[in-house]
């Protein structure tokens, strides 16, 4: 697959979320994995699937540009199926369970669990067993009025990680975050903005700098957008 193949299907996923975000009424704002590496503990609202897409740039030669996106299925209030999906032809998709243990209330934190499964990362590390390939606990708390630590601990294909996330809400439509990723082998500090275009759509723009890796830095844009195909409760 040629760089101008994977450029046209990135361009296209963003003219299709694009097309679906006007004329959406008011309801329970879009939460998402983005932009950060970290997640919350909440999964998606009943009724709903949501589609996160991201381009990013890092310092690599040969290999600067990655498309990956992450579709996610709500199979209840507590549970959701997160499919993550490479746009890099010698990458797999790979399979994530994730569960919302504990939903954050107030000072209450909350905790969420995912485990992430298929073949291999790539295609070099892909076999015939479908198997865990990693875990990951989420731990969510609200500070004060609009500020979130969220914290993150687990394993992946290529070691243990941890990650602390303080994330503020500068305004109904924007919202800073800043996090420290330590991996076993590497260390990352990420920051990103976040605009809200309406309830249903996320736009982003991020960067961070890399430490003890093959790559020094990495800067990014993405969008996502929420589906809901069943009017959400009200309260």
């Amino acid at each position: 697959m040629t760089y101008f193949k994977l450029t046209i299907r990135f361009t296209l996923s963003i003219m299709v979320i694009i097309c679906f975000s006007f004329g959406l009424k008011a309801q329970e704002s879009i939460a998402t994995a983005r932009p950060t590496l970290s997640i919350g503990s909440m999964v998606l609202p009943e009724h709903s699937f949501q589609w996160e897409q991201g381009a990013q740039y890092s310092d690599i030669d040969g290999d600067e540009w990655a498309y990956d996106a992450l579709l996610r299925i709500s199979m209840s209030n507590f549970a959701e199926v997160r499919i993550l999906i490479p746009t890099l032809e010698d990458r797999l998709a790979l399979l994530e369970m994730k569960w919302m243990m504990i939903k954050p209330n107030g000072h209450k934190p909350g905790i969420g669990f995912s485990i992430t499964m298929g073949t291999g990362g790539s295609q070099e590390e892909s076999g015939e067993n479908f198997k865990i390939l990693g875990y990951r606990m989420a731990i969510e708390k609200y500070l004060t009025d609009g500020l979130t630590a969220i914290v993150n601990t687990g394993y992946a294909p290529d070691g243990y990680f941890g990650d602390f996330t303080l994330a503020y809400s500068i305004s109904n439509k924007f919202t800073v975050a800043g996090e420290y990723w330590h991996h076993q082998d590497w260390k990352q500090i990420q920051s990103g903005i976040t605009y809200l275009i309406n309830s249903e759509t996320q736009i982003d723009i991020n960067g961070g700098l890399l430490f003890d890796a093959e790559n020094n830095y990495t800067v990014g844009f993405g969008i996502a957008r929420r589906f809901i195909y069943r009017e959400l409760d009200r309260q």
